[in-house]
């Protein structure tokens, strides 16, 4: 996988995707996977000529990593799924191939959300995709696409965070599974999404009281918690354990950082909180 970046665009290419500059949805964005032409095209509005020369990374223009035949264009006899793709290709290539939050295909199907790019499984997502989903010809949407398109309305004025707190989270059941899911796709390399104690020497004499992010969702799912507050001191708790248990990491004990500040900051935009 490239970062690549075209004018304020970014995006990631995956090459495994790659068939050329009009063939293959290798760019993943955040909304949507685009051909390199259509990445261009969105980005600057431009033709499909200047696609090797204006998408760069790393700074450098994306006619470098084929230079260096590290991204390859394929033949124009090719027959690839991605240069000559049938009508079901070109539906999946509109979506991730593997789960938003496990971050694996897995052998269950996926549900592919009809309104962005991610793709669940059915227990993955919050609340859990009920089968009649995959029988159903209707649209259906994400709870990170429900909580976007309302974010907008749902809080406008200013909030304390004592007050959001101490709320029923019953009130709150798109906030919360949206800020838990938000936190299962940030953490790429499922560091905290299972029980750190099963994996991780000597856990259980430093950490009494462990926590992880599948736990917490097992915890939404079946209505285990009271207030907005119960929820988030769970979510807190893995940070403060992963800094504990990894004082002398620091590669670890960042980690952990990082996705309490993600978390932090994205909980004050999902209650409009200012104190």
């Amino acid at each position: 996988m490239f970062k690549v970046t075209c004018g304020a665009l970014t995006g990631t290419l995956h090459n495994y995707r790659f068939g050329s500059g009009k063939c293959g949805k290798s760019i993943r964005t955040e909304m949507s996977w685009l051909t390199p032409v259509e990445f261009v095209n969105v980005a600057l509005n431009q033709g499909d000529a200047s696609w090797r020369k204006d998408i760069l990374y790393e700074g450098k223009p994306l006619s470098v990593l084929i230079e260096a035949n590290v991204l390859a264009i394929h033949s124009l006899l090719c027959k690839c799924k991605q240069c000559k793709p049938k009508p079901e290709d070109l539906e999946s290539q509109k979506n991730d191939d593997e789960c938003c939050i496990c971050k694996s295909e897995g052998t269950k199907e996926l549900v592919v959300c009809d309104n962005c790019p991610r793709s669940f499984h059915q227990k993955c997502h919050l609340p859990h995709i009920d089968g009649t989903i995959l029988r159903d010809d209707s649209r259906w949407m994400c709870t990170f696409c429900v909580f976007k398109a309302i974010e907008g309305c749902r809080y406008p004025d200013k909030q304390k965070t004592e007050a959001v707190l101490s709320r029923q989270i019953s009130q709150h059941m798109l906030e919360c599974p949206y800020l838990l899911l938000y936190l299962c796709s940030a953490d790429e390399e499922q560091i905290f999404a299972t029980n750190p104690g099963q994996y991780l020497e000597n856990y259980s004499s430093i950490i009494k009281t462990p926590m992880w992010l599948d736990n917490i969702a097992d915890k939404l799912q079946w209505k285990e918690y009271q207030t907005v507050g119960e929820f988030v001191s769970d979510v807190q708790l893995i940070f403060t354990n992963s800094a504990t248990y990894n004082k002398n990491n620091p590669e670890y004990r960042d980690m952990g950082e990082n996705l309490k500040q993600l978390f932090d900051r994205e909980f004050k935009k999902a209650f409009n909180i200012q104190d």
